[in-house]
């Protein structure tokens, strides 16, 4: 973090945490060249990388109240970032590898498979969901937490974390063959976020 000697860094994000907008507004200014360096050497595209930084500090702003409780904020923040771009990544290599898959038989297929919609129908799969398995799921898939960060965040065993994230990816798969997509494209739900 580039903070000038002038800044009270400790007071900046405790007026962040009140909700000071001028003082959100510096932090920005603070954290944005390293987070977004960071996000576009992950995911090798500037203009995504503005997006997720973007998406870093509105999660920023609306979680800031528990900037207080945060011992390192500042790596707080560039957790959240490289997350997101993390998870851009991954969802990225997912998609291109469900399409390698699925492209050969695009051609016997009437209605090609589009993956947003894909995504759509794992959205409603998940809501559907025992509420346990919900929120597990997504912390694992959409925050990037691992089975452990979970486990403490949700005061839960370890053990209890895995085989609930287990038993949400099952219904997630059935559900997606239910509605008559392949095998395939079921089982890479494992890894879609």
């Amino acid at each position: 973090m580039s903070d000038s000697p002038s800044i009270d860094v400790a007071d900046l994000y405790h007026r962040v945490a009140n909700g000071d907008e001028a003082a959100f507004r510096r932090l920005l200014e603070i954290h944005t060249p390293q987070l977004l360096a960071m996000a576009t050497r992950i995911t090798g595209s500037v203009a995504v990388a503005d997006d997720l930084v973007q998406d870093t500090f509105l999660k920023v702003w609306i979680t800031r109240d528990q900037l207080t409780d945060v011992i390192y904020p500042a790596a707080w923040i560039k957790k959240i970032c490289f997350f997101l771009a993390v998870n851009y990544v991954r969802r990225q290599t997912v998609r291109d590898k469900v399409m390698a898959e699925v492209a050969p038989q695009q051609e016997s297929v009437e209605a090609p498979i589009d993956f947003q919609q894909l995504l759509q129908l794992v959205n409603k799969a998940v809501a559907q969901l025992p509420e346990k398995q919900q929120q597990i799921y997504r912390l694992s898939r959409e925050q990037g937490l691992s089975i452990p960060e979970i486990a403490i965040h949700m005061d839960l065993a370890v053990s209890t974390v895995k085989n609930l994230l287990v038993m949400a990816l099952k219904s997630i798969r059935q559900f997606l063959q239910k509605s008559g997509y392949p095998l395939l494209l079921a089982l890479f739900i494992d890894i879609l976020g």
